[in-house]
């Protein structure tokens, strides 16, 4: 018994940082689920950060002497970004109550710069073999959480947005947060889909496919557009650079070999038994056009030119809403101006002044113009390697590093305050490992304090 326990002890050490870092970014349906989902601690604010922050400090470097190569303006630019919202915390946040708790707030600046030191002391690689598994692991286990605790909801029917309910009072709580999971759903499908590409087991691959068929009915179901767009990019992307002659060969082989036609009359007796003898097909139908009609709505909403009052009649409440407080956000720039007011232009109406549901637009009003400059220059910098990586990949755990931050780069345009730490953690995690790993070696530097 000792004996498997050091083990699994020695397999835990080994393993610590990537379990570690799948799971702080990850791991959001977990906790939830444990969390309100099975009731263990009913919107416990506690609860989560201690598994947040114990996800991440197990990530901890034991050398913390050692300090890895950085894209050195990408960590500058988050850097610069931390320091300006902590200053503009701490003597310029005129709106404490409702948007800002400061408390919370500095809890959260605090695990951003904590993350800044782990990411710069964690090796490339001690992730780029196990990251990605991991990282599907979690993912998984978060999406058939949400399964199971909506196929035990007696209240959900089909059409509603699939999300675990908060333990509050309000609204939101009631709702809860689809979003979560769908970008979790997001990152598993990535991370299966690159995992699957270099797998010759057929078991290992049939769970892979098992777990990408999973997570893609985890997304459909919380019907978060702006995560299926950018799944939809990630596919584009990821077929568009993998066609070539060898490859089409190799699809057209496992297609009409035994593998592709068992698989091919497992689905079709699968899909005739559910359209048989469940409510598959009204489920199917229902979906299909509760999707068609949201982008049709958000579509709607961001094209027509007539009044705020008739764009929220014709379409989707929040992107409506999105486009009346940025519209209003340049009005407002427009008249400040005319008025010669330049200070509240160039560095802002102050640390969570208003919401505008658009992280980039909210920098331009809270922070001005130096907040809106760093925040636009580090996301140009990033996309920069991000396409870089996803036209010509240096390995999977880099690809996989890019094809998640387009999640983030198109919610940074569409939902949330520009201050969470789980937008700025990601967007650290890709600065730090932002690199050309073809010109830089991997390996360590025997006599210096900076390695890759």
């Amino acid at each position: 018994m000792i004996i498997y326990i050091d083990l699994l002890l020695n397999k835990l050490l080994k393993y610590r940082q990537s379990l570690g870092l799948s799971f702080f970014f990850f791991g959001a349906p977990i906790i939830y689920f444990l969390r309100d989902g099975l009731k263990l601690a009913p919107n416990s604010t506690a609860f989560t950060a201690a598994l947040t922050f114990g996800s991440i400090l197990l990530a901890f470097p034991f050398t913390i002497k050692k300090v890895y190569q950085t894209n050195t303006l990408g960590y500058l630019l988050c850097i610069a970004y931390s320091i300006i919202a902590i200053f503009y915390l701490a003597v310029y946040a005129p709106n404490r109550g409702w948007f800002t708790n400061t408390s919370v707030e500095a809890v959260y600046q605090a695990l951003i710069l904590l993350s800044m030191f782990i990411f710069a002391g964690t090796s490339i690689n001690s992730l780029k073999d196990t990251f990605l598994f991991f990282s599907l692991v979690i993912c998984v286990v978060g999406g058939l959480s949400l399964l199971y605790y909506v196929f035990r909801n007696p209240l959900y029917v089909i059409g509603m947005r699939a999300s675990i309910s908060f333990s509050g009072d309000d609204e939101v709580s009631s709702m809860g947060n689809p979003h979560i999971y769908a970008k979790s759903a997001y990152c598993g499908v990535v991370a299966g889909i690159l995992l699957l590409r270099n797998e010759k087991r057929l078991f290992w691959r049939l769970g892979y496919i098992g777990s990408v068929v999973i997570l893609l009915l985890v997304l459909a179901l919380c019907q978060a557009m702006a995560i299926i767009l950018v799944t939809g990019i990630f596919f584009f992307f990821y077929y568009i650079t993998s066609i070539n002659a060898h490859n089409i060969y190799k699809v057209l082989k496992w297609t009409f070999g035994w593998q592709g036609i068992l698989l091919f009359f497992i689905a079709c007796g699968g899909i005739y038994y559910l359209w048989e003898h469940t409510r598959f097909d009204e489920y199917f139908i229902n979906v299909s056009n509760i999707i068609t009609e949201r982008i049709e709505r958000i579509v709607t909403s961001l094209t027509d030119t007539k009044t705020a009052s008739s764009v929220k009649l014709a379409g989707d409440d929040s992107a409506s809403t999105r486009v009346t407080n940025i519209t209003n956000l340049f009005k407002s720039i427009d008249e400040r101006i005319d008025d010669g007011d330049w200070l509240t232009v160039i560095f802002g109406n102050g640390y969570h002044h208003k919401y505008l549901d658009s992280p980039i637009f909210q920098t331009l009003n809270d922070l001005g113009i130096i907040g809106f400059f760093v925040f636009t220059t580090l996301h140009i910098i990033l996309l920069i390697w991000v396409f870089k990586e996803i036209l010509n990949p240096t390995t999977n755990f880099t690809l996989f590093t890019a094809y998640v931050f387009l999640a983030t780069v198109i919610q940074n345009f569409t939902m949330g305050m520009p201050y969470d730490y789980q937008r700025w953690t990601a967007i650290i995690f890709v600065a730090r490992f932002a690199l050309n790993y073809k010109q830089v070696p991997l390996v360590e530097r025997p006599k210096a304090t900076l390695a890759t």
